[in-house]
């Protein structure tokens, strides 16, 4: 997973190293901005994921065409999390925006499988509907 950056995109992973830096070496006010633009991502994927798993509770048609490519992006999504997860617990104890950024990867981890399981409640509910229909 990519976060967008100032027009350009970084990876999650690489953020760790990029964060624990700025730190380290820039002034404060600067890690504190870039800190709170990466939580302010997070949390709006929280937020967006959170809307599209309770929209499905309408649907009767699957909103993806592709349902492997759908749960393989989703399945890597959480992976990444996981490793963005383990990176941050080596250093969340050097500040508070590190540790608030764990809880909130960890939200976004549990939208994301939430979001999945409810591809699948969704995708169960059509094939059920269409065996009662046939």
């Amino acid at each position: 997973m990519t976060a967008r950056m100032d027009g350009s995109f970084i990876d999650y992973v690489d953020f760790i190293d990029v964060a624990v830096e700025a730190f380290e070496t820039a002034p404060r006010k600067l890690f504190e901005k870039m800190m709170r633009l990466i939580l302010n991502k997070f949390h709006d994927q929280e937020i967006e994921l959170q809307r599209l798993s309770l929209e499905m509770d309408d649907m009767h048609v699957l909103p993806v065409d592709d349902l492997d490519e759908f749960y393989d992006t989703v399945l890597d999504a959480v992976d990444n999390i996981k490793l963005f997860k383990k990176k941050l617990e080596a250093i969340e104890a050097k500040d508070p925006l590190f540790a608030e950024l764990h809880d909130e990867a960890d939200k976004l981890h549990s939208a994301l499988v939430s979001y999945m399981d409810r591809m699948g409640q969704l995708e169960v509910r059509i094939m059920q509907e269409e065996q009662r229909s046939a």
